[in-house]
């Protein structure tokens, strides 16, 4: 079982649209254990039932995003330290709180996420969920999430938006559920930077 969502604001009219979409895929059957957050290593069980970073899916989700960009004659999107954690924060939420949507429990929406000078800017969000994929087959689970992401019209929509320039993507495993965020703003003056002091993780 596959779930999609996206949440966009322009830089312009500031309107937000949200849409989501049910989809149902092929997956495969999982192991008993949950999975640790070593993705190209050995299958363990994860303690306590705490999300797990599945930080590889995570760095393919970004290089198929940036060849998919640069294969329709778009900029390269850089990735980004607070988008990043404002993805990896909301996927690890939806998973301990079981929902999925682009706005919490207590009404926060990606805009509340965000830092107050990049809420302002253009930004968007495409969410998706599912179960019963190896974490461990790291390219065909972020190959799966980005076909599924292509194949809806508002997902590719935020993917080829000109306007954006830089991303944030995060993706938590729980209990046999992943759940992948990714977070696009889009800055047009060099004098506002996102997330200052980046790091590779």
């Amino acid at each position: 079982m596959v779930r999609l969502g996206l949440t966009r604001q322009s830089a312009g009219a500031r309107a937000m649209v949200t849409v989501m979409s049910l989809v149902v895929l092929f997956s495969w059957v999982p192991a008993s254990a949950q999975w640790s957050a070593h993705t190209s290593g050995q299958l363990q069980p994860a303690t306590g039932g705490i999300p797990v970073n599945l930080t590889g899916v995570e760095a393919a989700l970004v290089e198929m995003t940036n060849d998919i960009r640069r294969r329709h004659g778009l900029p390269v999107l850089l990735e980004d330290g607070m988008c990043r954690d404002a993805a990896r924060g909301h996927s690890a939420d939806m998973l301990n709180r079981n929902y999925f949507s682009h706005t919490d429990p207590e009404g926060g929406a990606l805009k509340e996420r965000l830092p107050a000078n990049l809420a302002t800017r253009q930004w968007g969000e495409n969410i998706w969920a599912g179960s019963g994929y190896d974490p461990r087959q790291v390219h065909h689970l972020a190959q799966m999430i980005m076909v599924g992401w292509m194949n809806s019209p508002g997902h590719r929509e935020n993917i080829l938006a000109p306007g954006y320039t830089h991303l944030g993507v995060g993706v938590m495993a729980k209990n046999q559920e992943i759940k992948a965020t990714q977070v696009f703003i889009g800055i047009a003056d060099a004098g506002i930077r996102p997330g200052q002091g980046f790091q590779e993780r």
